[in-house]
């Protein structure tokens, strides 16, 4: 069974493109931060950044409805890829291929505008490789 349930904090708003088959997908990282106390009594937090990918309607809604700091939960299932760098090192890739997504956002009630939390900042992540199949599906990380 390969099934991910993961909640955390978007780092941007979906980038959205299509597929070389025309299929459209959105694309982004999940923050997701372990808070704790250290030896010495003093918090300590890291953060790790889960790269995500929905394709569909779910791409076109995600994209449209949810931006960068919403509060975001997913289910899905975890996808691995391999490509080779320009020095010849093979390096791996593991996303989220997200099939179904819940908004945990906040209404503000005088406005009612969408209330964000500001997340941990985005680390530059690069996702070098070429496009991946999935079943079909071309991932593009």
């Amino acid at each position: 069974m390969n099934n991910v349930n993961l909640i955390g904090y978007l780092g941007r708003d979906f980038e959205i493109g299509t597929t070389g088959n025309g299929k459209l997908y959105a694309k982004n990282s999940l923050a997701i931060t372990k808070k704790w106390k250290n030896e010495k009594g003093n918090d300590e937090s890291s953060t790790t950044w889960i790269p995500i990918v929905l394709f569909g309607k779910s791409a076109e809604s995600a994209s449209m409805y949810i931006k960068k700091g919403s509060q975001f939960a997913c289910s899905g299932e975890l996808s691995s890829s391999q490509y080779t760098d320009e020095t010849g090192n093979t390096k791996t890739i593991l996303s989220v291929i997200v099939s179904k997504f819940y908004w945990l956002g906040k209404k503000d009630k005088e406005d009612a505008k969408q209330i964000t939390q500001t997340p941990p900042k985005e680390p530059n992540i690069e996702y070098e490789h070429p496009t991946t199949n999935i079943e079909s599906e071309e991932i593009p990380f």
